[in-house]
């Protein structure tokens, strides 16, 4: 099997990463530093208990944190949910070749670390539909002016064939390496269906671009930030939609249409495809870090989306 995408192409420690903060930022008195997380893109460092740093692990990542650095500052204030805010970005340099970011740490942790009950999730769903309908509301003019762009990684319906393909190739390693065995029969139905829609690109606004369960962040239970902006840009909301169909059940979909407004058909379909999607790309990487949460919450995902499609 090919490595796997979200393998890192540099090494960072704890040591590097306080050479780097000091030679950067003198003022900055570092009594503390450790690791606290590790993405497809980057490697998260905790300093003074209170600042996450951000670094590349991957040269792909590089232009994605540039982008965040440039579109974050200027975005409005979210209500009931914070997103981090870079006021440390770094340069490249001798000793670490890409830009990186520090921010104000968001307390919490993932939703799928979070240890909610059912109810507990669902009580989520409005301040989520809240959020999603205020970023929405920042049209394609807009979001150029904010400094975004179109999304680096285009996972819409103008970028189909690309998708589904990816999802094919992330499917068929799930079966080879016996993780899961998948009913390929109605797998290709899912296929099938997906390729008859047709989305309304007239209207584009600003995605978040990766919204699953390891970006929600949690607090006593509650959601209180978004973070990992990475893929933020000019898009079409059904990219961003597909998290209520990873996140929550199907009866609680008519609360999130009562609070963030109407979908057609077309984009809500879609988004349950890229719903499955994510899923399916979670469960192959929450199995090949060996993060076991991860990979409950990504099968569970694919089971409220497609109770049939796990054998």
């Amino acid at each position: 099997m090919l490595t796997p995408e979200w393998h890192a192409d540099i090494d960072i420690n704890e040591i590097v990463v306080k050479n780097i903060l000091a030679a950067q930022f003198p003022d900055l008195i570092i009594l503390s530093i450790k690791l606290i997380g590790e993405g497809w893109d980057n490697r998260v460092y905790l300093v003074n208990e209170k600042i996450v740093f951000r670094f590349p692990r991957r040269k792909v990542a590089v232009e994605l944190i540039a982008r965040e650095n440039k579109l974050l500052p200027n975005l409005p204030s979210f209500a009931d949910v914070v997103i981090p805010i870079p006021y440390f970005i770094g340069s490249p340099s001798e000793t670490y070749p890409y830009e990186f970011q520090g921010y104000n740490l968001i307390s919490g942790t993932s939703s799928y670390r979070a240890n909610l009950s059912n109810n507990e999730r669902n009580l989520s769903l409005p301040t989520l539909a809240k959020f999603l309908r205020q970023l929405h509301s920042i049209d394609e003019k807009h979001a150029i002016l904010l400094g975004a762009e179109s999304q680096v990684f285009d996972r819409s319906e103008m970028n189909m064939d690309s998708v589904i393909t990816v999802l094919q190739e992330r499917v068929k390693t799930i079966i080879d390496t016996n993780i899961f065995i998948i009913n390929q029969d109605l797998f290709q139905e899912e296929i099938n269906t997906v390729k008859n829609l047709k989305l309304d690109f007239s209207e584009k606004c600003l995605v978040h671009g990766d919204l699953d369960c390891r970006h929600l962040i949690f607090n006593d239970k509650e959601l209180v930030g978004v973070i990992d902006w990475g893929d933020a840009g000019i898009n079409h909301k059904a990219v961003d939609l597909s998290i209520i169909w990873l996140f929550y059940p199907m009866e609680q979909h008519a609360q999130f249409f009562e609070i963030y407004g109407e979908v057609d058909d077309a984009s809500w379909q879609y988004a349950r495809f890229l719903g499955l999607y994510g899923a399916f790309t979670l469960m192959l990487y929450g199995h090949d870090i060996n993060d076991r949460a991860l990979f409950s919450e990504a099968v569970n995902a694919v089971k409220r989306i497609k109770s049939k499609l796990l054998i």
